[in-house]
């Protein structure tokens, strides 16, 4: 009897130590296995962070400071100059050029230089129309290949010197093509495939040099330019007689829509109104060739203008080396170089005389 009672004692025992060691195994592993879990359920939120990262892989535009592809960021852009005058709009492509030059012309027209880094896919774009010599300037600022359909005599020599890569009727009409819905000169285009094969065919860099650093400097999309003491700037008038274009901002977006003959720019490739984040005005000297009618515009030395970003405007100047060749520097007024906000940019040449015509208003109307 005493016999059975020590094994029915000694059975219980182990089974309380079975039970134990069981629990603490369970306790151990457990925790391990949590712990394990814990740190796969790290490691996946961290590559989802980096999955969902939009700029992965990209890097910034030279020409808007966004961020894009390599294959389009490196890429040399194409400056394409654009017909003005009113028997030439609506306007073809233009709404996908990240830069635009305006400058006035003969008879007091302007014509606009469209700077396009990622234009391959635009189908029409246009209507062309000829170079002027100063056109020549604004494209080399950003080692652009200067498309355009014939050009000034003054501008002759320069374009056959080889210090500028163009694409015009000079190196070939075939990447070129006429329309029926409008008459000659108004309707000659050409598209971004035509483009691209002209630059593949003539040879040219297809991409920056590998020491160019780019024009402008931007600020982190995140952190918008305020210029803090500027002027309030919610419409902008630019002065220009015939086709009387201006801006009007929109808070919501921080884009200045732009307007002229009356009415929206509209590009008739998406429908959409042109629009820009920046604008910067420049006051130039402008002289007369020998046929009295034909401009040329000072753009070395230096002049004054304005800065108009996010709803306000500041007085600049600038200053540049040499007339055809380097890059214009625009300056606050503590003499650093301005920071521009991302996105697109328009860039207007006003002739000193006609200074006074530019407004720049508080109220939008």
């Amino acid at each position: 009897m005493l016999k059975n009672k020590k094994i029915f004692i000694g059975s219980a025992v182990a089974v309380v130590i079975i039970a134990i060691v069981a629990v603490v195994c369970i306790f151990m592993f457990g925790s391990e296995k949590k712990k394990v879990s814990r740190q796969e359920e790290t490691t996946v939120t961290e590559t989802e962070a980096v999955t969902q990262d939009p700029n992965a892989g990209k890097v910034k535009s030279r020409l808007t400071g966004e961020y894009t592809k390599p294959g389009i960021a490196n890429k040399r852009p194409v400056a394409l100059m654009y017909n003005n005058i009113i028997n030439a709009i609506p306007h073809s492509g233009l709404y996908n050029a990240d830069i635009c030059y305006e400058a006035p012309v003969e008879g007091a027209i302007t014509r606009i230089m469209g700077i396009f880094e990622d234009y391959e896919k635009v189908k029409k774009m246009g209507s062309v129309r000829s170079c002027r010599i100063y056109y020549c300037s604004f494209a080399n600022e950003w080692d652009a290949i200067y498309s355009h359909f014939g050009q000034s005599k003054y501008a002759l020599e320069y374009l056959k010197s080889g210090k500028i890569d163009t694409v015009s009727s000079l190196t070939g009409e075939r990447y070129f093509f006429r329309t029926s819905d409008r008459v000659a000169p108004h309707n000659c285009f050409t598209s971004g495939d035509n483009l691209k094969k002209a630059v593949k065919d003539l040879k040219y860099r297809a991409n920056y040099e590998k020491d160019y650093k780019g024009h402008f400097e931007f600020a982190e999309a995140d952190n918008k330019i305020n210029l803090e003491t500027g002027k309030a700037a919610n419409r902008v008038d630019l002065g220009y007689m015939i086709n009387k274009p201006y801006f009007v901002f929109n808070q919501k977006d921080g884009q200045y829509y732009r307007f002229q003959y009356g009415n929206k720019h509209i590009d008739d490739q998406n429908n959409k109104q042109l629009h820009c984040s920046n604008i910067i005005i420049q006051f130039v000297n402008a002289t007369l060739y020998p046929d009295n009618k034909s401009l040329d515009m000072t753009l070395s030395g230096n002049g004054k203008g304005w800065y108009i970003t996010n709803g306000k405007a500041e007085k600049i100047t600038w200053q540049k080396a040499e007339q055809r060749s380097g890059q214009t520097k625009y300056l606050d007024e503590n003499g650093e170089e301005i920071k521009l906000n991302t996105g697109k940019t328009w860039i207007c040449m006003v002739q000193n005389e006609y200074a006074d015509n530019v407004k720049i208003s508080k109220k939008k109307k």
